[in-house]
Order: C-alpha cells, then sequence, then structure tokens
C-alpha cells in the first residue's frame, strides 16, 4: 500500500512542476495592491460549496481550512490540485482578455493517532501580482509627442504549512497550523517619450524587487454533536483565527536608461534594505448540517482588519476591512451504491460574496465587491480515492465605482488519494 500511495505522490509530484514551469496566472491589476492577490485558500471540494469548509470536515477530503478537523482524516490522505482562468478586464476606455492556469496546491496529512491527532504538511500560493499598466500622456511644450508610461509586476508569495489537529473528546477538537511564507515581488515603473520621427528614445527605468520570509500561525477549534430533533442529523460549527503578524522583507531599487529594452547604464539605489509587511488578523466562523455520507449543508463567514495593513513604505493603501460570506451544499445520492456510478458521485452548489480591501486610485470610494457562482462534483476511483472538480463564474469591481470591471471564469481540478500507512501485521 504504501508504494503504491508513493507512486501516486510522485506522478502528480512531476505533473506540477511541468505546470509550474509553464502555467501562467491570469492578470488582474488588483493584484498591484498590497501583498498581491490573495489566493483563496480552498481545496476543490470546498470551492464547489461556495469556499464552505470551516466547520464541515470529512473523512476523505483532507481538511484544510480549519486544522481542528483534521483528525477526521483517519486514513493518510494526498491531495493536489490545479486551476485555470479566464477573464476579460474592463475600464470607461477598453476591454482585455487573458488566461491561463497552474498548480494550486500540494497536500499531504496522516494520522499520528488514528481518529485523534492527525498532522499535515503541504504549499500552496498566498498571493498572486501579475499586472501590467499603461498610459500616455501629452509632452510638455511638444504637442506632436507623447511620454508612454508603463507600470508592470510580477511574483508573489507562497505558503508551506504544518498543521495539527487533536480531539478532545467526542464533541471537541482543537488546531494549529504554523506557516513559513516566502516569495519575492518585481514591478517596474519606466517612461519612454514617444515622438512624430519615431525616432529611438531611452527609457528611464526603476526596478524594484522585494522579497519576503516570515511565518504565521493560525489556530482552530470545531464542535460537532447530533441534532436534538433529529439523530441523523449532525450539527457542526468551527472557528479559526489567523494571528497579525509583521512579514520580514528586503528591498532592492535598481535605475536603468534602456534603449531599444536594452540597459545602457545601471544605477543600484538600495540593496536588500531591511523593512516589514503587517498583515492583519482574521476571524473565520462555520455553521454546517449534515447527515453523514448523504448530504452537508453549510455557511461560513469571515471579517478581517486590513484597515491594519501596512505595506514595506508604511502606507495603508488606503486599504478597509474586509467581510466575506458562502453558503453552499453537498449531495451524495447513494454513496454505496453497486448498480449505479452517477449514484455515487457527489454534486455541489454554493455561492460566496466578499468585499475585499482594495480602493482603487482612481475610485469614487467603494470597496471592490467580489460575487461568484460555484458548482463542481466528486467522481469517486477505486475503494478510496476521488478526482474533484468545480467551476466558478464570478465578478469583481465595476468600472462607475471601482474604475475596473473584472469578469471572471475559473475550473478547479483535484486528485485525492487516500491510504493506510504503518498497519502492523499479525502472523499467528
Amino acid at each position: 500500500m504504501f508504494r503504491k500511495f508513493s507512486n501516486y505522490i510522485l506522478v502528480i509530484t512531476l505533473m506540477s512542476i511541468a505546470t509550474i514551469s509553464y502555467g501562467q496566472a491570469t492578470k488582474s491589476p488588483f493584484s498591484r495592491l498590497g501583498i498581491g492577490d490573495i489566493v483563496e485558500p480552498n481545496l476543490v471540494n470546498n470551492q464547489g460549496m461556495g469556499g464552505v469548509g470551516i466547520s464541515n470536515g470529512n473523512i476523505w477530503h483532507l481538511n484544510y481550512k480549519n486544522p481542528a478537523l483534521l483528525p477526521r482524516n483517519t486514513l493518510t490522505v494526498f491531495s493536489a490540485g490545479y486551476i485555470g482562468g479566464y477573464q476579460t478586464l474592463r475600464d470607461s476606455v477598453k476591454t482585455e482578455s487573458n488566461g491561463g492556469g497552474n498548480l494550486n496546491y500540494l497536500i499531504l496529512a496522516f494520522p499520528v493517532m488514528p481518529g485523534k491527532w492527525t498532522t499535515s504538511v503541504g504549499i500552496l500560493p498566498y498571493s498572486v501580482i501579475d499586472f501590467v499598466q499603461t498610459s500616455r500622456e501629452p509632452v510638455s511644450g511638444s504637442p506632436s509627442d507623447t511620454t508612454l508610461i508603463t507600470e508592470e509586476g510580477s511574483g508573489g508569495l507562497n505558503k508551506f504549512f504544518w498543521s495539527n489537529g487533536y480531539t478532545l473528546n467526542k464533541n471537541f477538537s482543537i488546531g494549529l497550523e504554523a506557516s513559513y511564507i516566502f516569495g519575492s515581488a518585481t514591478a517596474e515603473f519606466s517612461n519612454t517619450i514617444l515622438t512624430s520621427e519615431n525616432s529611438f528614445n531611452y527609457s528611464p527605468t526603476v526596478s524594484t524587487e522585494i522579497n519576503v520570509n516570515d511565518f504565521l500561525f493560525k489556530a482552530g477549534v470545531a464542535f460537532r454533536k447530533d441534532s436534538i430533533m433529529n439523530s441523523a442529523t449532525r450539527i457542526q460549527a468551527g472557528i479559526t483565527y489567523d494571528f497579525a503578524t509583521d512579514l520580514s522583507a528586503k528591498r532592492t531599487q535598481t535605475y536603468e536608461r534602456r534603449l531599444l529594452g536594452q540597459p545602457t547604464s545601471r544605477d543600484t539605489l538600495s540593496f536588500e534594505e531591511p523593512g516589514f509587511y503587517r498583515l492583519p488578523s482574521a476571524l473565520g466562523i462555520g455553521l454546517s448540517f449534515t447527515q453523514e455520507f448523504k448530504w452537508t449543508v453549510g455557511m461560513d463567514l469571515k471579517l478581517q482588519n486590513w484597515s491594519e495593513f501596512l505595506d514595506y513604505n508604511g502606507s495603508n493603501q488606503n486599504f478597509k476591512n474586509t467581510f466575506s460570506i458562502g453558503v453552499g451544499g453537498e449531495f451524495t445520492p447513494d454513496a454505496s451504491s453497486v448498480d449505479s456510478y452517477l449514484e455515487r458521485i457527489t454534486y455541489r452548489f454554493g455561492v460566496n460574496y466578499t468585499t475585499l480591501p482594495y480602493v482603487p486610485r482612481l475610485a469614487s470610494g467603494e470597496q471592490v465587491k467580489d460575487f461568484g457562482i460555484n458548482f463542481g462534483w466528486t467522481l469517486p476511483v477505486g475503494r478510496f480515492s476521488s478526482i474533484d472538480m468545480a467551476f466558478k463564474v464570478g465578478q469583481r469591481g465595476d468600472v462607475q465605482n471601482n474604475y475596473i470591471k473584472e469578469n471572471y471564469y475559473k475550473i478547479y481540478i483535484g486528485f485525492t488519494f487516500n491510504d493506510q500507512w504503518f498497519i502492523k501485521r499479525k502472523y499467528d
């Protein structure tokens, strides 16, 4: 079993390396703000339910959103997820489209004491930076010439975590997650004068690279109890708390003069100058009802104090506190059916709404809103494993209040392998 399971992990890991090498994240102007576009911390099965997962753990899927739910993973489970997307961006002048795909997560969990203590390790993106913005301005005193202003950024932060969940009694469990955040962000700002004679001109360019590495911590509590009204229906609740932290960072800035895209001179303005990003605390609350192996309905709420955010320069960037809600459910017609494969499939649906911290510079002061509709399913494979799929259609911002409107379409594909390790063999 161990060798077979290890082969699964090897295949998925090699596929993931290829995906990282060639995949590209979809571009978004919102990723120029803060530490980038924060990645939704959802596994594929959670995504299909609108992101619901703080209270509703199960034994077949890895319970990531609340570390207190980990003890419900009584088998060793390995999960890998991929994301692909297509989006259109529209402002008052033009419309643009782009798309791409990338690895979303790699996570392994196994029980140290089955049903009592489960531990988990994994890696996934924390934020993504990928944007290009251009504008043109007239040159003072030369009406036939214009200045092309270009600002572009790339990079992002990754998260490597170690989580532990422990069962206190039949109703309560607790969990703690320690994460190492690492990565870099690169931004370039350049001006190029475009003349009517189409002559070649120098482009003064300032490049900034910020490297980040530090630790984050998250705690969770989970509760479950048979419903008083119906003993077959279980009520579940969960709470998570992300602790505020200052992420250590080092900044290097250079100034270049470029001709036809090639540098002709270069000066270092600063080298590995120390600083930090202040990330705010967050509170998550979940409530769900379930009839095990049959159906689940639930709701998650999350509040985060982004008004306390500080960037490397000590600026809050006019960030506002955020609120998000997700509501969703799943249904399995007959998990043990031997006559119909369709009845063993789990079907999911959910919606989510979020007020993001961003208030774009040219906006009317309104926070960016994000609304999405999600659906998905789990296809059982073999005895314990599955292929998970989810789709999301959504919108962020609008032209009137936020200057930019983003319509997006995302597809999520996940692979979940369950197996049993460390079996004590018995001999007669």
